[in-house]
């Protein structure tokens, strides 16, 4: 059993297109998202209308909650100034331009779904269990804080997203997985990430996939709808952008 995941698109339909077509040729037996597929970039209606079309079960994200419900914030952890400022840019751009019916879907999302496969328990959500939406569970997490994690679920296999950073820890008999993120990542690669999990008679594999997308087509969708120049920056480089020092950084913490 060849099960795919994907999140934090963030209305990068060039991205999410490029991901797609390579799941089709792996020979993915289900494909899930655990949330976000708006915010930030500049396709957040045709994003909705292509997980929409293909029916790909998928939790919410809090991006997804900000949108639907229209909120002032997404919860995120903005530094105070330009990072606060771009995050409030985007977010109220994303709620203009998506519609009543996208932002129905997105407030109808689930909150975690939980399924078995070959015996083995899974359980996606978009930030952690103890807290589903706003909790980032990071590649340096300290270990107390996930064995808590862990502890609040009975699945063998926790998959999240939220921090963009794609990660694989083993804690206390249980994987924790992120899955990386398909439009908008932050590992120092620019290309489309997503996660394969592979369950064969009780062995399991897993792979981080990355995908090439014409990157420079949804930088130019930015541009002409004049969202922040950070937006194509990140794309760019694959990078955070800490706005509160000025500065691009890799996931070394390297100047770039």
């Amino acid at each position: 059993m060849k099960i795919a995941f994907i999140s934090d698109i963030h209305g990068n339909l060039e991205a999410l297109d490029a991901v797609l077509e390579d799941i089709k040729k792996r020979n993915v037996d289900k494909l899930y998202c655990v949330g976000d597929l708006v915010g930030y970039g500049p396709d957040p209606e045709a994003t909705v209308k292509r997980i929409i079309e293909q029916n790909i079960p998928t939790v919410m994200g809090n991006y997804d909650d900000a949108i639907g419900y229209e909120k002032e914030s997404c919860g995120c952890a903005y530094n105070p100034g330009r990072e606060t400022e771009v995050g409030d840019i985007t977010l109220n751009w994303s709620i203009r331009n998506t519609s009543d019916v996208s932002k129905a879907f997105l407030r109808g999302l689930p909150h975690k779904l939980e399924f078995e496969m070959e015996g083995v328990r899974f359980l996606l959500v978009h930030g952690s269990p103890l807290n589903n939406l706003l909790e980032y569970i990071k590649p340096d997490t300290k270990p107390n804080r996930l064995e808590r994690v862990v502890a609040a679920t009975n699945a063998d296999i926790i998959i999240n997203g939220h921090t963009h950073l794609p990660m694989a820890r083993w804690v206390k008999g249980k994987y924790v997985f992120n899955d990386g993120s398909v439009g908008r990542p932050k590992d120092g690669d620019p290309r489309a990430c997503y996660l394969i999990v592979d369950i064969d008679s009780g062995v399991l594999k897993y792979e981080f996939v990355r995908v090439e997308y014409p990157v420079k087509r949804t930088i130019e969708k930015l541009v002409k709808h004049q969202l922040p120049i950070e937006l194509a920056v990140v794309l760019s480089l694959g990078a955070t952008f800490d706005m509160g020092k000025s500065h691009i950084t890799n996931k070394q913490g390297f100047f770039l």
